[in-house]
């Protein structure tokens, strides 16, 4: 038995060279019992073989193609010699005399035949004539529209309620000389330019100066009414509303009260309102002094700061508007949701179930449109201070007294 130790490096003593004898053999194992990696190497093979033989059918195909000619000829088909001198006169061809020349040569214009010409002359004055037509149609067009009652169709596109004098007004201003447009400083077809010609009087004589007599007893156009509210005012109904007046109103001269205070003035607001309205519009129809005397006023309603209407607060109903479209939404989904999950084909059932979907659906779109639509709803608390500017002459010379005749 020899003393050496054993060599580390020799497969029978080490470990290490026995794993991995092992390992290999087991990967020849495994690669050996895969049949599914055979065959997809056998199928890599095969379909590398088809591409290289579709390429070289293709090339082969290209080749057996006949070339195109390059510039249209066959190279076998004789070319003429660009180059190529040019031959000279033959020597037995005749010289044409010079007879035969003129008769060759094209025939002068007197030549040309007559009834030819007066057709073309015709034929042009004919042309001459339709372009002259058509320049008079335009210029009768163009004058027509000038003096229709263009601008007034326009005016009452703006505003529904421009009468027809004032359409024919704006028409005439059209049709003007442009007088008014350097007057005014805008052109005839300016919605305030028309405006101001509807307010102001179409009669453009001079006009006389009048005095005004026993003014004690006349209220101006112009002077301010002071009062409130007595009830308050609701945009929902049509109605009517008293205004009750705080103060004495006196005449334009001395200290007779006209209209006392506790004068009651009778009006009736608009109950139209449109959607984004914020004032309610009060128009006033008589007022009744505490003596029973009565007189015609006919004057708007103005807030403390003079302007038209007076502010109100707005009720936009969102409210049942969203209360409305939520409910609606969720009956639809109910509704649809039903459909889907009872559906098992055509038969009477399902079909009667899409009609009352449908139906639902429908009514659905009609509530909520009738909501939609709800319009705003303008409420004046009472009490609210009103003010009413007179806009004409209120005489009462029959119910006063002047200042020298109340002693008597």
């Amino acid at each position: 038995m020899s003393d050496r130790p054993e060599d580390p490096n020799s497969e029978a003593g080490n470990p290490t060279q026995e794993r991995r004898a092992a390992a290999d053999a087991l990967r020849r194992t495994s690669l050996a019992a895969d049949p599914s990696h055979a065959r997809r190497k056998a199928g890599f093979y095969a379909g590398a073989a088809g591409v290289l033989a579709l390429c070289m059918a293709g090339v082969f195909m290209m080749r057996q193609q006949p070339a195109a000619p390059t510039n249209g000829y066959h190279d076998d088909q004789p070319r003429i010699a660009e180059d190529a001198p040019k031959s000279g006169k033959l020597a037995d061809t005749p010289d044409k005399p010079a007879s035969a020349l003129a008769a060759s040569a094209p025939a002068p214009a007197s030549a040309v035949d007559p009834q030819l010409l007066a057709e073309q002359r015709a034929e042009e004055q004919r042309r001459l004539m339709e372009a002259e037509a058509k320049r008079k149609r335009e210029e009768e067009m163009q004058h027509a529209r000038l003096h229709s009652a263009l601008f007034a169709e326009q005016a009452q596109a703006g505003d529904s309620s421009a009468t027809g004098a004032d359409a024919g007004l704006a028409a005439s201003g059209a049709q003007g000389d442009g007088k008014d447009t350097a007057r005014h400083g805008r052109g005839p077809n300016d919605t305030n330019s028309m405006f101001a010609h509807a307010v102001q009087d179409e009669d453009d004589s001079a006009e006389r100066a009048t005095l005004i007599t026993n003014r004690q007893c006349k209220i101006e156009p112009g002077r301010i009414l002071e009062g409130h509210l007595v009830p308050r005012i609701v945009s929902d109904l049509p109605g009517s509303v008293t205004i009750m007046l705080d103060q004495d109103t006196y005449g334009e001269e001395g200290r007779i009260p006209l209209m006392p205070w506790g004068t009651r003035i009778v009006g009736q607001p608009n109950s139209n309102v449109r959607k984004g309205q914020d004032r309610t519009f009060i128009a006033t129809a008589t007022a009744y002094r505490p003596d029973g005397v009565k007189v015609r006023l006919d004057s708007p309603v103005a807030d403390q700061l003079g302007s038209a209407g007076l502010d109100g607060d707005v009720n936009n109903h969102i409210g049942q508007i969203l209360g409305m479209s939520v409910v609606l939404s969720l009956l639809g989904a109910g509704a649809s949701t039903a459909g889907a999950a009872g559906y098992n084909g055509a038969n009477s059932l399902s079909t009667y179930r899409d009609n009352v979907q449908s139906s639902l659906a429908n009514s659905s779109q009609e509530l909520l449109g009738a909501y939609a639509n709800i319009p705003p709803t303008l409420t004046n608390p009472q009490g609210s201070r009103v003010r009413i500017q007179v806009e004409h002459e209120l005489d009462f010379s029959d119910f006063c007294k002047p200042a020298g005749e109340e002693d008597q």
